[in-house]
């Protein structure tokens, strides 16, 4: 009797001290529908890697990168999974955060056009009416890197104030092309209606980082340990994620979230790139810098010291 009871207690006692151990952390996102974003935060919930390492993690997606930031400011989410193109001017604006993290070095953005359109190689963009959501935003930005490559001159770009406004423009035949991803443009290119005639990812200096990793600074020089433990798990679900095993429950989890299509899911699944080590290149964060001068996403006098981007601390 006094045995049963006391290995009770002493069971009590290792259950008690493991809900204790877990630091209960707020993940946030960019957005919540793009597979960079969501599948490493559910490989984590999902697969117990954050249980793992002593975490307990909700996830909060913001609508915007700036969204994203705004919260990591408020100390509404800690840490989460971003951008570059949209981490640097939040942190040369006085955005408390850092980049901790490189999450995905490309964001294979590409120059679509429609199948029955008379573009059929780059050189036919030379006067082409471009449609992006926002003017002197990245995928404007990228329109002109390209074409600045490529030699191509009169690329006209047309605001269209949103992703899906703009593929409803390409496909009425409104506008010659969109600088879009795979991922978006999935369902029209399997349906036979838009080919990419461009991969912006050829033309971008190198080294580069795109997606990211950031956390609020507050937060990782107070808790240093618990953002090394969310990011090495989040790390630890992109090689999951990338593997053998964790393939299936990717494509079941785009299924689930994105809507893909048997054949959708595949084709995305093949175009995520997540990085498994984190690291982080100085030269990628300044070619990233240089471009977003250059293309005018950023002023040259709101940009703070290289090395106050980033920290690699938790990627050693």
């Amino acid at each position: 009797m006094k045995k049963s009871i006391f290995l009770g207690m002493a069971a009590l006692a290792v259950s008690t001290q493991s809900a204790v151990a877990l630091d209960k952390i707020s993940y946030g996102t960019a957005v919540k529908l793009s597979p960079v974003y969501y599948l490493p935060v559910l490989a984590g919930q999902e697969q117990g890697i954050f249980k793992k390492n002593a975490l307990e993690v909700e996830w909060v997606p913001a609508n915007s990168g700036p969204d994203f930031h705004r919260a990591l400011a408020a100390g509404a989410v800690q840490i989460g999974s971003s951008n570059s193109a949209t981490d640097i001017p939040a942190i040369g604006r006085g955005a408390p955060s850092v980049i901790v993290a490189d999450l995905q070095t490309a964001d294979n953005f590409g120059i679509w056009v429609s199948t029955k359109g008379h573009i059929n190689t780059i050189q036919d963009l030379k006067g082409a009416k471009i449609g992006v959501s926002r003017l002197a935003g990245a995928e404007d930005s990228y329109g002109k890197l390209v074409a600045s490559k490529a030699g191509i001159e009169g690329m006209q770009y047309t605001a269209s104030g949103g992703v899906e406004a703009s593929m409803a423009l390409l496909v009425t035949g409104s506008i010659d092309g969109v600088v879009l991803t795979p991922h978006q443009m999935i369902d029209l290119k399997l349906q036979g209606k838009v080919k990419e005639i461009a991969e912006v990812e050829k033309y971008k200096p190198q080294p580069w980082v795109s997606y990211t990793i950031v956390a609020a600074k507050d937060f990782v020089a107070k808790q240093p340990d618990v953002a090394k433990r969310i990011t090495k798990s989040i790390l630890e679900a992109n090689a999951y994620i990338t593997s053998p095993a964790g393939e299936p429950w990717a494509l079941a989890k785009m299924k689930e979230e994105s809507h893909y299509s048997d054949a959708a899911a595949p084709a995305v699944y093949d175009e995520t790139t997540l990085s498994k080590d984190g690291k982080i290149d100085r030269a990628a964060i300044k070619n990233v810098v240089d471009f977003m001068v250059q293309y005018d996403l950023i002023k040259a006098s709101d940009v703070p010291n290289i090395d106050a981007l980033f920290t690699d601390q938790f990627v050693k």
